[in-house]
């Protein structure tokens, strides 16, 4: 039994006569009463009792028909979600944020749903590294990561740079609004995990450049608790300023770096030779959007 059949059974309960129902479809009577003949003999059963130039569903009948209904009903239903996707109307779009997150990422969504008011969001939170996995697998659509990265197979859409600070408790006694990496060597330092990627190792290289080296007592993966804990005076830290921004609200002082260190890069990524979808080209419009309104 396909889903013609089913339409054709639709049809006639619905009209109460093969004639009426015939004439609906468009079709002549004798092959309308051959399907209905045909799937009764594929189901066994008896769908219609026949009254005269009516026609009754029998109980078989009656349980076929909510089935059916039901079928046809999903059946268009995909086909129009379909449809809505390949025109780039609708769909859900999912999203790598690097655990320092960004703090225009509300901005660019909302941007975004103004164009795309149907689709819906997946937002997934982790490292860059796992990000940059997680897109080659394709089980993100896109991701913002922090740089520099191995970006061998992923194309780089929009790249981000921003300033670092030395961030301490309100007990950093720090004349001015600037200080020098001779002066940070002196402070107990609380740097984000992972060495050798990101703002791990931009530290660690802007002390080596300098013949320093830095006083790290503690290296947190979550960045919510690393500023936690600065702002107790459990030691001091270096990071961008969308982390500043995120923490308005934490008790710190924050400080310009002295002697132009490297600034923070971020970049929203995806497959070097994946095929965009609308609604992928249309959230990097937004990043980019965004980005400029900010520069």
């Amino acid at each position: 039994m396909d889903i013609k059949q089913l339409r054709y059974f639709v049809a006639i309960v619905e009209e109460g006569q093969i004639t009426a129902a015939a004439k609906r479809l468009h079709m002549a009577q004798p092959p309308l009463s051959q399907q209905l003949k045909a799937m009764e003999q594929e189901l066994g059963a008896t769908l219609f009792e026949r009254e005269g130039r009516g026609m009754q569903l029998t109980d078989e009948g009656r349980a076929l028909y909510r089935h059916a209904v039901r079928i046809i009903a999903s059946l268009q239903e995909a086909e129009e979600e379909i449809q809505a996707i390949r025109q780039g109307w609708t769909g859900r779009l999912s999203i790598g944020v690097n655990t320092l997150s960004d703090e225009r990422l509300p901005r660019i969504l909302r941007l975004f749903q103004q164009s795309y008011p149907q689709f819906t969001f997946s937002i997934q939170q982790n490292d860059s590294s796992q990000l940059c996995h997680l897109v080659r697998e394709r089980a993100l659509d896109l991701a913002i990561v922090r740089l520099p990265l191995e970006l061998s197979g992923f194309a780089l859409h929009y790249v981000k740079s921003e300033p670092y600070y030395f961030v301490g408790g309100y007990d950093i006694a720090e004349p001015g609004g600037s200080i020098s990496f001779s002066r940070i060597e002196q402070y107990p330092l609380i740097v984000p995990s992972t060495e050798g990627l990101g703002i791990n190792q931009m530290i660690r290289d802007e002390f080596v450049k300098r013949g320093l080296s830095p006083n790290i007592v503690c290296e947190c993966s979550d960045m919510t608790t690393l500023m936690q804990l600065v702002s107790t005076g459990f030691g001091a830290t270096i990071v961008p300023e969308t982390v500043v921004k995120l923490h308005r609200g934490v008790p710190i002082r924050k400080f310009e770096l002295e002697g132009d260190p490297s600034p923070a890069l971020s970049g929203l990524i995806g497959l070097q030779n994946g095929r965009l979808s609308k609604a992928s080209q249309a959230f990097i419009d937004a990043y980019r959007e965004v980005g400029r309104a900010g520069e």
